[in-house]
C-alpha cells in the first residue's frame, strides 16, 4: 500500500497540469451525474417532439386559442396527420395508473403511496368541443399520451395511449397525402393560435424526478473555475 501512495505522490509531483485537468474532469462528472435526473427527462422529451414531428406533415406546439367565452383553452400539441388533426396532451407519470374513461380521479401508484388526480379526458373532451367549433370539415380527435414509464394494470382508457402508438402511427402516417379539408381546418387553427410558453404536462412528484438544479450547477462552475485559476494560474 506504501508504495502505490508513493507512485501517485510522485505522479501528482511529476503531472501537476494533468493532475489538474484530471480533478476538472472528475469535479464535471461528479456535476452531471448530480443532474442526471434531470438530463434522462431532457433527452426523452427531445425524443418525444422527433417522434411528434414524424406523424404530422404541420404541428403547433404550447399554443392558447380563445374560446369564445372570453377565456383560452392551453394546448400542448395539435398536430395534422393524413386522417385528422390530433390534439395531444402529455402526462409524464411513472409507476401503475388505475383509470377509467368515466372516474373523476385517477390513481398513481409507486411503491406503497398511491396519488390522485383529475381525468385528463375531461379537459380534453372540454377542449376537443371548443376546437371543433373553429372549424368545418373535419372533427378533432384527442388523445392522452403517458409517458416516462407509466402502467396501466387495469387496462388503459381508449383514449389513452403510449410511445408504441405514436411510433405505429409514425409508419402508417408516412408518405400518406394530406386531404384538402384537413388543410383548410388546419389553416384555420393557425390563425387563430397564440403562443403560450406554459408547459402544463403533470409530473407528480415521486422522488426520482427532478429538475435542472441551477444552484448545484452554478456551485460546480464557480467550483472548476476556481480550482483551474489556483493551479494553472490563468
Amino acid at each position: 500500500m506504501s508504495e502505490l501512495f508513493i507512485i501517485i505522490k510522485e505522479f501528482i509531483l511529476n503531472q501537476p497540469t494533468l493532475v489538474t485537468w484530471l480533478v476538472a474532469g472528475l469535479i464535471l462528472i461528479v456535476g452531471l451525474f448530480l443532474q442526471s435526473v434531470w438530463i434522462k427527462e431532457f433527452i426523452g422529451e427531445w425524443k418525444l417532439n422527433n417522434l411528434l414531428k414524424n406523424i404530422g406533415a404541420k404541428s403547433l406546439h404550447n399554443v392558447s386559442i380563445a374560446d369564445g367565452m372570453d377565456e383560452k383553452i392551453f394546448i400542448e400539441h395539435l398536430i395534422l396527420t393524413p386522417h385528422h388533426i390530433l390534439l395531444l396532451g402529455v402526462k409524464r407519470f411513472r409507476g401503475l395508473i388505475f383509470a377509467a374513461d368515466k372516474i373523476d380521479l385517477w390513481t398513481q401508484v409507486i411503491g406503497n403511496k398511491s396519488y390522485k388526480f383529475e381525468n385528463p379526458l375531461h379537459q380534453l373532451e372540454n377542449d376537443a368541443v371548443v376546437l371543433n367549433s373553429k372549424i368545418e370539415n373535419t372533427k378533432i380527435v384527442g388523445k392522452v399520451l403517458f409517458i416516462n414509464g407509466s402502467e396501466f394494470p387495469k387496462g388503459k382508457p381508449d383514449d389513452v395511449i403510449a410511445i408504441s402508438d405514436i411510433k405505429k402511427w409514425s409508419k402508417e402516417y408516412a408518405n400518406a397525402e394530406i386531404p384538402g379539408t384537413l388543410v383548410s381546418d388546419w389553416d384555420q387553427l393557425t390563425a387563430l393560435a397564440v403562443s403560450n410558453n406554459l408547459n402544463k404536462g403533470i409530473l407528480i412528484e415521486d422522488g426520482k424526478s427532478s429538475g435542472l438544479n441551477l444552484f448545484s450547477l452554478m456551485m460546480i462552475i464557480i467550483f472548476i473555475s476556481l480550482w483551474l485559476v489556483w493551479r494553472l494560474k490563468f
